[in-house]
């Protein structure tokens, strides 16, 4: 993220708080596009690869010209644009649909694609396209990979996703020899199905010298997996493993500070069960779904409504008693610490990050008690805000 863009973050945060102030419903700077419900990938802990035929078809989701003029509604104010799924690659028309969003928001100085990376040459061909067009912004490619070898592809379930994501990853790092505004890192989800091999994928990623975030797994409305007991903050051996990941992590770059902060406050979270900052979810970000509804947070159901029966005008929206409501909710939601959102949240909450990540972490025994089998119930905030 270059100094430009942390200015504009800056301005977007104070902005906010003088909003909220007078009254008035916080503009998000930041939009998590979940382009579509398609996927290729068969992960043990998420079942979006089932929503369709089941639930409609990509028939059913808004496309290029829609896309256009929703995200375009906030102009100068959308700093931050990423992409997420099912896979987006395989969302028609992709690229043309970000360079138009791009031309219409002239500080769009960060583009994120999230991609499992199961087809090399048409995902290097999407982000050939989106580097090529939006020379001002940053492009990162965000290459899924939760272990290494056979670990990454039994909890993917694609036999040879491993070596995709290789050959994906080497034909972008040759793409950024002529486009420098491309750039790549690696994001791995910790679950109960990787847990064990943690250090040797953070090692793995370190040796090659790549940029590495790591997430957790759980239960949300996005991966339709509610009670199929995919939390990984829930699990007995979380505690000692955040100790382990927070010992071994080291800051290599700037941005790395933010990934660090993350994993120490998520420590909080574990040990508490509450959010270490509030949540900026519904005020800093909020997500467009496959089908047009905007919502306050990727991972839960709280939905604000429908640009469609605005105008297509993100700000009518945000204007809505509805949305207003669920941009209170998610300040004092405590279901996850997740990266998608609390990047967003640290920045908005600067000190109080600050004091918390220096700060030693709380009591691990301050949570409930875990149940047989390494989990505890799911916890009641966990489901909406």
């Amino acid at each position: 993220m270059r100094p430009r863009f942390h200015l504009r973050v800056a301005r977007r945060v104070v902005a906010n708080r003088i909003r909220r102030w007078l009254g008035w419903p916080a503009i998000p700077y930041k939009v998590l596009w979940n382009t579509t419900y398609y996927c290729n990938s068969r992960c043990l802990s998420c079942n979006v690869w089932q929503i369709y035929p089941a639930e409609g078809s990509q028939r059913d989701e808004i496309q290029r010209d829609e896309v256009r003029r929703i995200l375009s509604s906030l102009g100068k104010d959308l700093l931050w644009l990423t992409m997420t799924g099912g896979e987006p690659t395989l969302k028609l028309q992709l690229a043309e649909t970000i360079n138009d969003v791009y031309d219409a928001c002239p500080n769009l100085d960060f583009i994120t694609v999230n991609t499992n990376a199961i087809i090399p040459q048409p995902t290097v061909n999407v982000m050939r396209k989106i580097a090529e067009h939006c020379r001002r912004a940053e492009v990162l490619a965000v290459l899924s990979l939760d272990g290494v070898g056979e670990v990454h592809d039994r909890i993917r379930g694609v036999e040879g996703n491993f070596d995709t994501v290789m050959e994906t990853r080497r034909r972008i790092l040759e793409l950024r020899r002529e486009l420098p505004n491309l750039g790549l890192c690696i994001q791995s989800t910790v679950s109960e199905h990787n847990l064990d091999h943690v250090d040797e994928l953070m090692a793995f990623c370190k040796n090659n010298g790549d940029e590495h975030l790591l997430t957790f797994a759980q239960e949300a409305e996005l991966y339709r997996n509610y009670g199929q007991g995919h939390d990984v903050a829930l699990t007995v051996a979380l505690p000692a493993a955040l100790r382990a990941i927070a010992r071994s992590y080291r800051p290599r770059r700037g941005r790395d500070l933010v990934q660090w902060a993350h994993l120490r406050l998520l420590r909080h979270h574990a040990g508490t069960g509450r959010a270490p900052v509030p949540c900026s979810a519904g005020s800093s970000t909020v997500t467009l779904g496959p089908r047009g509804d905007v919502s306050g947070c990727l991972f839960l159901d709280n939905p604000m409504g429908r640009p469609l029966d605005h105008d297509h005008d993100l700000r009518r929206l945000l204007a809505s008693e509805r949305a207003r409501a669920v941009q209170a909710a998610c300040r004092s939601c405590n279901a996850c610490w997740t990266n998608c959102e609390s990047f967003t949240s640290m920045l908005a909450s600067p000190v109080t990050t600050l004091v918390r990540a220096l700060g030693a972490p709380p009591r691990e025994d301050v949570r409930e008690a875990p149940a047989a089998g390494g989990l505890v119930e799911p916890r009641p905030d966990a489901r909406r805000p």
